[in-house]
């Protein structure tokens, strides 16, 4: 009767017991030593109800991210704008270059700055600047003349020490003499009035650098686009004649 009683006892223990263990599996996380794992513990989530172990499977270390939750993030690359037609035309090749600066030594800064910006990606001409493009060991008058022979038009730098340069007034007679009464010829005028410019130049649109530099490279930019659509309408225009007739 004892052994009975005693027997009902320590039964109505372990079903107790694991009642109260399977109640506290639910509500921890459980420890144990995965296979592999070298710190040897392992925690389950939280959000099982029941670990896997026991279950009588190992449990999970790794959580997978699902895809969904990044979504792909494709780069994105700013677009250039488009160059204008007349920089494909086949008249542009045959000079070597679009823009021949002429400019004094001393003003070799501001000479880059407009050829840098002539040159960006958005606009594309092809500049040349007797320090970067000339080569050494040539004389000079005759470098500066086939630099103005080479070029479709020329920006003439006029500032006090490109008139104190004579040089550069070689230079700008030589532009007069090849493009005469032209588009071709863009004087900028910087660090001076407009009123001291050479006689020879006064009948030429003048670019007003003193105001404002990036209103005035565009507008030596739009001038030298013009100047090339021009040309390639007058040349279009015979041969539409031509084929109608």
């Amino acid at each position: 009767m004892e052994e009975n009683r005693v027997s009902s006892i320590m039964c109505w223990f372990r079903q107790r017991f694991r009642k109260q263990r399977n109640e506290l599996d639910q509500d921890n996380p459980c420890e144990h030593s995965p296979t592999g794992n070298s710190t040897g513990k392992s925690i389950c989530s939280p959000g099982h109800s029941i670990c896997k172990a026991h279950r009588g499977s190992s449990c999970s270390v790794e959580s997978s991210v699902s895809s969904s939750s990044f979504p792909s993030q494709k780069s994105s690359k700013s677009s250039e704008n488009s160059l204008p037609s007349e920089l494909f035309s086949s008249f542009r090749s045959t000079r070597s270059y679009d823009v021949c600066v002429c400019y004094n030594d001393k003003d070799i800064d501001q000479a880059q700055n407009l050829a840098s910006f002539l040159e960006g990606h958005s606009k594309g001409l092809r500049c040349y600047l007797q320090e970067r493009d000339c080569p050494l060991g040539g004389a000079v008058s005759t470098e500066l003349l086939q630099a103005v022979h080479d070029s479709h038009c020329w920006v003439l730098l006029i500032t006090p020490n490109f008139l104190n340069d004579d040089w550069c007034l070689y230079q700008m007679h030589q532009v007069l003499s090849e493009g005469p009464m032209s588009q071709r010829i863009i004087p900028a005028v910087l660090n001076m009035p407009r009123s001291e410019l050479p006689q020879e130049l006064r009948f030429v649109f003048t670019v007003d650098f003193n105001r404002n530099k990036e209103v005035g490279y565009n507008q030596v930019y739009k001038t030298v686009i013009h100047y090339m659509k021009d040309i390639i309408e007058k040349d279009l225009k015979p041969s539409q004649s031509e084929s109608r007739e």
